[in-house]
């Protein structure tokens, strides 16, 4: 399996949404690493770029490695 645009999104969400109620000051790693993601996914399947092979990569990974 692996995740989609919308279900990596609600990861950052949620995660930036526990740094908040942490009371973190900055985002953690884990915050910043999945806006990362999200941010290359969209820019992959963007119709300037067309890379769908590597944005499902990116995807799959995610949802191997991140809750």
């Amino acid at each position: 399996m692996m995740d989609t645009v919308e279900t990596l999104y609600k990861k950052y969400i949620a995660s930036l949404g526990f740094d908040i109620q942490s009371g973190c000051a900055v985002p953690s790693i884990t915050t910043q690493v999945l806006l990362a993601f999200y941010q290359e996914v969209l820019y992959r399947q963007s119709s300037a770029v067309n890379d769908t092979v590597t944005a499902d990569q990116l995807l799959r990974f995610t949802f191997e490695n991140y809750a």
